[in-house]
């Protein structure tokens, strides 16, 4: 259990009590402080581990399509950096062998398809062959595609129409100087970015989706960048969350936060709770939902999986000459390929570790809002991204207890854990 020590607007204390295990939130009268609904029921969620891998099914809910990791920018947070060297290169030949050896090994209609990079439109080719049959075969499915939205041209928007696919430009406003060059600046690409907003934006099938970092931490500055960019206030935005790192240049670079970045950054995403913009960000506005809900049927930890869903059997990634990965952000020729789908009942996700596998997770109290960071992470890698995660969930919770209590958070105490880095870390943490 852990005390939430709150203040009124006129400064008196109040200390909240909440236990992340059981979803417990309550007042100093021992009385819930969201009432909660009868508890809900809950599957409980697969614990992987290197010692305890997790399996594939031939039935995925997601299907997740690797065309490749070449892409087109050069961030300074890449995801993928390290994986690189290790994707599988394909042809485009690949994608029709890789449609006519699916149902060998697909079982059922998966719900969700998704078409990875690097850059998934550098693979243009490869979607061409790959999207019209897999939309005929599966036409109940819904598609996704995330770009960086550097190569959208008339072409691609009536490709991306005439099948109904859902996209997600990469895009970080004020600070996409860390990704590379900016479409809106150039006046060819900004037009068809508008462009696609038109006509894709007003049936949901559209968003801008921004990775948060010390130099792009303002949640309403990066709301308003993009209302007066695509010249639409109701333009949809989402977020990757607090940036992870994934290198060891990412780590000494936009990966670190100062003790003042994180300060900043709680200010803006409360403010942006009270006015309403933090809550325009469907993805903050999701978890927000979710972290209230978790209250409302007191949701046991041990129903948390990890919050990108891969260590779940029904989430699969893999390449065009059939291999699985742990994510589609690895490359299957490296650890974590992690076998073939002509053999699924061999593949063993034995890369990742679930977060009931980690101290710190076992013992934070944003548990049920962060759901334990990247599961292959780990090391002073692990350690810098679970730290920027703390503060993001950390900012939300904060948030949600201003506008649904109007209480201000100050700070946790308790039996709280935080991991281990080669460098200090810039936090303070209370105890009772």
């Amino acid at each position: 259990m852990y005390i939430l020590h709150c203040s009124t607007d006129a400064g008196d204390p109040v200390e909240l009590r909440y236990d992340p295990h059981t979803s417990e939130l309550l007042n100093p009268d021992g009385t819930p402080v969201i009432a909660g609904a009868a508890d809900g029921e809950f599957e409980m969620a697969t614990a992987v581990s290197p010692a305890s891998p997790g399996r594939k099914t031939n039935s995925p809910r997601n299907l997740k399509i690797q065309l490749g990791l070449r892409c087109n920018y050069s961030c300074s947070y890449c995801s993928q950096s390290n994986e690189i060297d290790t994707a599988t290169v394909t042809k485009t030949a690949d994608a029709a062998e890789f449609l006519g050896q699916l149902g060998d090994w697909l079982a059922a209609p998966p719900s969700r398809i998704e078409f990875w990079g690097g850059e998934p439109f550098l693979y243009f080719a490869k979607l061409k062959v790959l999207v019209p049959e897999l939309s005929r075969r599966f036409p109940q499915a819904s598609l996704l595609i995330i770009t960086n939205g550097s190569l959208i041209d008339e072409e691609i928007i009536d490709f991306i129409e005439r099948y109904d696919i859902e996209i997600a430009v990469s895009h970080d406003g004020p600070a996409q100087f860390l990704r590379g060059a900016d479409p809106f600046e150039e006046p060819e690409r900004a037009r068809w970015l508008r462009e696609l907003w038109r006509r894709r934006g007003p049936p949901k099938r559209m968003s801008f989706n921004i990775v948060l970092t010390a130099k792009n931490r303002d949640i309403s500055a990066n709301r308003a960048w993009f209302v007066e960019r695509v010249g639409d206030p109701e333009v949809a935005l989402s977020t990757e969350g607090a940036v992870a790192v994934y290198d060891t240049q990412t780590l000494g670079g936009s990966g670190s936060w100062s003790a003042a970045d994180y300060a900043g950054f709680r200010a803006s995403m409360i403010a942006g709770f009270v006015g309403g913009d933090a809550l325009r960000f469907g993805t903050i506005l999701e978890k927000s939902r979710d972290f209230i809900d978790s209250l409302h049927q007191h949701r046991p930890s041990a129903a948390l999986g990890q919050k990108c869903g891969m260590d779940r059997e029904d989430e699969l990634a893999v390449d065009l000459k059939g291999n699985v990965m742990t994510c589609q952000n690895t490359g299957a020729q490296g650890k974590h390929g992690i076998g073939s789908v002509a053999e699924l009942a061999a593949v063993r996700l034995d890369t990742s570790t679930h977060w009931s596998g980690r101290e710190c997770c076992n013992h934070c109290p944003v548990l049920q809002l962060c759901k334990g960071s990247c599961m292959y992470l780990e090391g002073d890698l692990f350690a810098q991204s679970c730290e920027n995660e703390y503060h993001y969930n950390s900012a939300i919770l904060a948030g949600i207890l201003k506008r649904v209590t109007g209480l201000n958070l100050e700070r946790f105490s308790g039996d709280i854990r935080r991991p281990r880095q080669g460098k200090p870390f810039p936090i303070r943490v209370a105890t009772s």
